[in-house]
């Protein structure tokens, strides 16, 4: 089977996601911030969606100080951060068979 790849965004998603998680337990945000904003370049909304779910869904005392900075820093996230605690609030997480 061929292999397909990922549409641009998709990409930006994915790259996006991954630093932050990457820099979850940092206390210097400021790179970060920088980091995230030249993957996402002009896409403020999809920034703004990957921020404010992650911030949401890792909101904890030793990642604090990215998802207060994820909160504050970044525009429109305010929407993402309620759909990333709803995330993390529920019971079961993954895939549709481990919720059956």
């Amino acid at each position: 089977m061929p292999s397909r790849r990922l549409n641009a965004q998709t990409a930006v998603d994915v790259a996006l996601s991954a630093t932050i998680t990457r820099n979850l337990l940092t206390r210097e945000v400021g790179p970060v911030l920088v980091e995230l904003r030249a993957l996402a370049g002009d896409d403020h909304e999809l920034l703004a969606e990957v921020a404010g779910t992650c911030s949401g869904y890792y909101e904890g005392e030793h990642r604090q100080a990215l998802c207060d900075a994820l909160a504050a820093e970044i525009e429109g996230v305010e929407p993402w951060i309620v759909i990333g605690r709803e995330r993390r609030a529920r019971v079961v997480h993954g895939g549709p068979e481990q919720r059956r």
